[in-house]
This record gives structure tokens, sequence and C-alpha cells, in this order.
């Protein structure tokens, strides 16, 4: 009975020893990410791109500045500290875990949301941000919320879902690189996209834009316009019968007054899916 005793008491000991030794190995990078998040911040609100270069890492940094240079504009002090307008405040969420994968990280964290459904019913909202080494420093690489039920029908709170993160969002083990510097465009554009149902795949003068997956997008044409002839190519495939909704794709040039103007629009009745090529003309 007394052995008995003893190896009970020495499997709950390893199993505390263990425990333990996770929980100090997690607290130590939960506290480095948090602490370049703070820098990372502070960076932004100095407005000096020489600080954001040491706390953003630099995929995100330039494809931030080819977002810029297709809309005809350019990283200012200003620019660098609106971002801080738009970011997630973590002091008054709840944190729910830690995602790593050798230079990846990613910090999850969880809040009330005010919005509610349709039937009144709670949501909550996830705060994702995600880091990546670069010379053995952690740098903020995106961030961004998802929207969830408070509840799942079994009456449990909702989880987080790695699965709902886009690639790039990905916590894999793969530090991306800077993409080359993107040229000026001729004329600046605007993709808009209708896709329930549906995934849609937009090429502009035979540059990929991004594909849209049964939700709605609208944001900057890679590459942008050439003044005169363009072409489109739009490919369309039905990924849920019962949400599929008649998909549309719309393509807008920026003025100089930074308006916004109509130059193609696409709504098929039938023959949805499938490939469809169009030529379209912008004017100077």
């Amino acid at each position: 009975m007394r052995n008995g005793t003893v190896f009970t008491a020495l499997s709950m000991l390893i199993l505390l020893v263990v425990f333990s030794q996770c929980i100090a190995a997690e607290k130590p990078l939960r506290s480095t990410l948090e602490q370049a998040w703070d820098s990372y911040l502070k960076a932004c609100k100095s407005g000096k791109e020489p600080e954001l270069e040491k706390t953003m890492s630099s995929f995100r940094l330039g494809a931030m500045k080819n977002n810029l240079a297709n809309a005809k504009r350019s990283l200012t002090p200003d620019l660098i500290r609106s971002i801080v307008e738009d970011a997630p405040d973590i002091s008054t969420a709840k944190f729910v875990k830690l995602m790593e994968s050798g230079p990846t990280a990613g910090l999850v964290y969880v809040k009330d949301s005010e919005e509610k459904d349709a039937s009144n019913k709670p949501r909550v909202t996830f705060v994702f941000i995600k880091f990546v080494q670069e010379n053995e420093v952690w740098k903020v690489d995106g961030e961004m919320n998802i929207d969830s039920p408070k509840f799942q029908k079994n009456g449990k709170e909702s989880e987080f879902n790695p699965s709902d993160l886009p690639p790039t969002y990905e916590i894999d083990g793969k530090v991306r690189k800077s993409p080359g510097q993107a040229p000026v465009p001729d004329i600046s554009g605007l993709l808009d996209v209708s896709s329930y149902g549906y995934k849609t795949e937009v090429t502009i003068n035979e540059v990929e834009q991004r594909a849209t997956l049964n939700k709605s997008y609208s944001g900057l044409i890679e590459k942008g316009l050439r003044k005169g002839k363009n072409s489109v190519v739009i490919r369309f495939t039905k990924t849920d019968d019962k949400t599929a909704f008649k998909p549309d794709v719309t393509i807008r040039r920026v003025t100089n007054e930074r308006k916004s103007k109509e130059v193609f629009k696409y709504e098929p009745k039938d023959n949805i899916e499938g490939t469809h090529t169009f030529t379209f003309t912008v004017d100077e």
C-alpha cells in the first residue's frame, strides 16, 4: 500500500514538473512577442520609417509600400502614425493561445463584440497577431480580427479556428521575402468582387489578383490599370450549391481627385462557371 502511495505521489510530481516546464517554455516567448508588439506600436507612433523597419517584417513592409505605389502614394510619417489607429488593443482582451512553428509565431486573444447576430445572440472577436523572426529579432508580420458567435450550438464558448487565417497569416515556419518594388501604375484601380458560393479568380493585364472565396472583396488592383486597352480573365468555380448566389466583378479606376469611376462590370446570368475573357478601355 505504501509503495502504491509513493508511486502515485512520484507520478504526480513528474506530471507537475512537465506541466511547469511547458508553462515556463511558453511564458518567455509570449512575453517576448508582446514586447515586440509594444515596440511596433511605439515605432508607428514615432512616424519614422527606420523605426518601423526594426519592428515590422520585411514582407509586410514591402507589401504595404507596393499597395501604396498601386494607389500612387508613398509611405509618409502621417501614414505610419495612422497604423496605430487601426491596431487592436490587446490590453482589454483575454489571452487565448500561443502558436509557434520555427521562426513564425502567433498570439490569439478574444474579447466580447458589441455586435449581435440576427437572432440577437452575442458575438466575440478573436484578435490574431502574427510574428516572424528575422535576424534573431521577432517582428510583427500582420494582425487581423475574426468575428465569431460567442457560443457554439452545443452551448460551449467558440474556439479559435486556425483555418480561418489567410495563407500569408498561417504559422507555417516560413518567413516570406520582401516582394520586389512595384512600379507606379499608369492608373490606379479598384477591384470589387461578390462571390458567395463561388471561388472567383481574376487576372487583370496578366497579373493575378487576390482570389475571393465565399465572400465579398474590395481592394486595390495590383500593378494598376493601363491607359487605353486592358484585359481581364475571370474564373468562377462553384463551391456550395446551398449558398451560391450569382457572382459579379466590378473594376473601377481612381481619378486624380481620389474618386472612383466604373470602367468594367460582369454579372453573369447563366453559364456562370468556367473562364470568361474580356477587354475594356480606360480613358486617360
